[in-house]
């Protein structure tokens, strides 16, 4: 877990865009049309878009203050140790919970869609396994990875998407902004949480060979994911309509069934699983490669294997304990993004104030 491991801007940029959509896309049409029905498109888009550029700049300037640190390491610099140390153990939590949300995601979806007696347990074992080995193989093998399934994973969804508008009726994105903006804004809360996943670039600064590359390559990111995003919302609320895609626990999945193109084009929902899962898993491997490299510079371990193997045993614990898939959506869409927004807004604009003012002479 050095520093010594190198990924690209590109491979940056690949990385946080599949970690980012792979969940992104399943639940976020049906969050902002409970709140922006017809106008979901627009809560998904703009005002998160914003919400992420901004934390962009603020990670990326804190980040440019301690290029080989990360956040776990330069905490205690700023705040002393105290404070410093409880900061790093809050972020570890965080990261935590994020990786069991997206475990729980995981095992959900495949009962509520294809292996309904299936244990969780054994689905979210299978996972574990799988996040653990590639987190032990290190960043740079996640990276390559990613690389190797970005083209299917691009083209996989887009071929969803454009096959999904046989069924497309415009007429159900109307009419927009009925209800004034405030829908909007509320809608937007939601899918902003996720916008804000760019913050991880206060973990993986030192590690990108160029990191005066990483503002314009996540300028370019959370393009990509609000323009991708867009098209999902779009596409789901004129299959389904505002109603529908608000009820419905997982729509993008929904949309996916509808897809019937005379007796040659159906059943595309098991094609549309495999790469979605191969995202997911993609994501828990990064989010288990994070967190033990977290524990091991906040307590200064050196057993790596050990400190994944806790990890991966503690989080099949906390997933367990989470509750029901119903659940797991409602702090998805009502806990996890005030939550999340805290650690990956508003604590790194502290720290870089802070920063900012101690660096700035007196008088000046």
């Amino acid at each position: 877990m050095e520093q010594k491991e190198k990924v690209s801007g590109t491979q940056f940029e690949m990385l946080m865009f599949v970690f980012v959509t792979s969940t992104i896309i399943i639940y976020v049409p049906g969050f902002t049309a409970i709140e922006a029905k017809e106008s979901a498109w627009l809560a998904a888009s703009i005002l998160p878009f914003i919400f992420g550029a901004l934390t962009l700049w603020v990670v990326y300037k804190l980040g440019s203050y301690f290029p080989q640190l990360t956040i776990f390491q330069y905490c205690e610099g700023i705040l002393g140790g105290f404070f410093g140390k409880c900061l790093e153990i809050l972020y570890l939590i965080f990261l935590v919970v994020m990786d069991a949300l997206v475990l729980r995601e995981f095992s959900d979806f495949i009962v509520i869609t294809t292996l309904p007696l299936t244990p969780k347990t054994c689905l979210l074992t299978c996972i574990s396994l799988l996040a653990t080995y590639g987190a032990y193989k290190g960043l740079e093998v996640i990276a390559r990875a990613v690389q190797f399934i970005i083209s299917i994973y691009l083209l996989g969804f887009i071929a969803v998407l454009l096959l999904a508008l046989t069924n497309f009726e415009m007429g159900r994105l109307l009419p927009v902004m009925e209800d004034g903006v405030w829908p909007i804004v509320r809608g937007s809360l939601a899918p902003a949480s996720w916008y804000g996943e760019i913050c991880l670039i206060t973990i993986l600064f030192p590690f990108v060979n160029k990191p005066k590359e990483l503002k314009r390559k996540g300028l370019i990111t959370l393009t990509a994911i609000a323009l991708f995003l867009t098209l999902d919302v779009v596409v789901t609320i004129g299959v389904l309509g505002s109603n529908l895609t608000s009820m419905v626990t997982l729509p993008f999945w929904a949309v996916t069934r509808s897809i019937e193109i005379g007796e040659v084009v159906q059943r595309l929902e098991s094609f549309f699983m495999v790469i979605w899962i191969t995202g997911i898993i993609i994501k828990a491997t990064l989010l288990s490669y994070l967190i033990g490299l977290g524990i091991t510079q906040v307590f200064g371990l050196k057993n790596l294997k050990l400190v994944l193997g806790v990890v991966a045993v503690s989080e099949q614990f906390i997933c367990l304990n989470i509750g029901n898939a119903t659940q797991v959506s409602v702090i998805l869409q009502s806990y996890w993004p005030p939550f999340a927004i805290v650690f990956e807004l508003i604590i790194p604009t502290v720290l870089l104030s802070i920063r900012w003012l101690r660096k700035k002479p007196l008088g000046g």
